[in-house]
């Protein structure tokens, strides 16, 4: 404990400021990421067909997200980062106190999902300026560690208040919680100072051939994400009975483990590269989808649920990949951005043709549709070893 005391006091002061921002938003998603598919079920009681069709709207701020980040574009990443704290802020406090209905909810789930995508290219881009030449995965998976730890937080405060409460003052206790840790986040947001910022504008829009491979592996993630965050808890919550605290322990264990492994996962995209890495995400990602589509043990079910949200990690390997190819540095922002709006082209439209199969075929063909991922994400990645190699020569 000394020791990382130590390491702590000599790092910047600025990486420590955005560190300690990094820790409250981790406790606020911690929250939102735990109770939010239980707030849907006990408030609004939706079927799995409104639940996949409520994905666009929750979705649709990462497919505008290309047209804010270029309007912010002439904004520092500490402005960024602070409007993703306002916006976050709002959206909770609404979620909690301000939603008689279901189309007022959706007011406020906009805010707060557009500050959650916000962040996005805003942890990225700080991510790789904090980096050392050669070790960006590292870093990356420090910060994404840091916020797993956050999320154990945010975790045990849904566990423990799903004990004493029910309904919905549990949820505005804790979205409550959540809109206190945004304001804590914006505060610590606001004291870093970069003066690199004042001199450095961030492209607007950039769209680049040479960066297909970095698009294509996030039209897929997209896909991938949206069959998990949407459907793996669904499946849990209304086939197997799962309830609010259980689903606290899940998101708890994954965040635990993920503080290591996000490091880890790191450090290996640094020493074996992103091609390798998307080649063993792909293998997973196939056993994970067989997993949830055959299988009728909810212990096993929990595992895989608990393994998937640890392969999200995959977002540090394709933020080095497109660092390393990147024309100019000042392009990341922009094309992370338009990144993740390709990903949520996709992300917008798989919940609700999921929702569909659901109803017409049951669940478990939902996740075999999804298990066809795992092939695209393997044949990209052999793409891009060749891509490489081909710039190389």
């Amino acid at each position: 404990m000394k020791k990382y005391l130590q390491r702590w006091n000599a790092a910047d002061r600025n990486l420590r400021l955005f560190l300690l921002g990094v820790l409250f938003l981790g406790i606020n998603n911690g929250i939102l990421t735990t109770s939010f598919n239980n707030y849907l079920n006990d408030l609004f009681h939706l079927s799995a067909a409104q639940r996949g069709m409520l994905e666009f709207p929750r979705e649709l701020p990462g497919f505008i997200l290309i047209g804010v980040t270029g309007f912010l574009a002439s904004y520092s990443m500490r402005t960024w980062s602070v409007m993703v704290c306002i916006l976050s802020f709002a959206g909770v406090l609404g979620l909690g106190f301000l939603s008689p209905s279901l189309y007022i909810m959706m007011i406020w789930m906009l805010l707060w999902s557009m500050g959650d995508h916000l962040f996005m290219p805003v942890e990225s881009t700080m991510g790789l300026h904090f980096a050392h030449e050669g070790r960006q995965g590292r870093r990356l998976g420090q910060i994404s560690g840091a916020k797993n730890l956050a999320m154990i937080a945010g975790s045990l405060s849904v566990y423990f208040l799903a004990s004493w409460l029910s309904g919905g003052k549990l949820y505005s206790w804790l979205f409550a919680f959540a809109a206190a840790a945004a304001v804590f986040a914006a505060f610590s947001f606001g004291r870093i100072s970069i003066p690199a910022d004042k001199n450095k504008k961030n492209r607007r829009f950039v769209f680049r051939r040479e960066y297909k491979y970095f698009y294509y592996l996030n039209i897929l993630f997209g896909a991938r994400k949206q069959i998990f965050l949407t459907f793996g808890p669904w499946v849990l919550i209304t086939v197997f009975g799962t309830e609010p605290g259980t689903m606290a322990v899940l998101i708890m264990i994954a965040s635990i483990a993920g503080v290591l492994f996000r490091q880890v996962f790191g450090i290996f995209v640094d020493r074996f590269g992103e091609r390798n890495m998307f080649i063993a995400d792909a293998v997973i990602l196939f056993i994970i989808c067989t997993g949830f589509a055959l299988s009728r043990n909810v212990y096993v079910l929990y595992f895989l649920f608990i393994f998937d949200n640890l392969m999200f990690a995959t977002r540090i390997a394709r933020t080095t990949y497109l660092s390393r190819i990147a024309h100019n540095k000042n392009e990341i922002p922009a094309t992370i951005s338009l990144g993740i709006t390709m990903d949520h082209v996709v992300s917008m439209t798989v919940p609700f043709l999921g929702g569909l199969i659901w109803n017409r075929f049951g669940y478990s063909w939902v996740f075999i549709a999804a298990s066809a991922l795992a092939f695209a994400v393997l044949f990209v990645a052999f793409r891009l070893g060749r891509y490489d190699r081909q710039r190389k020569g």
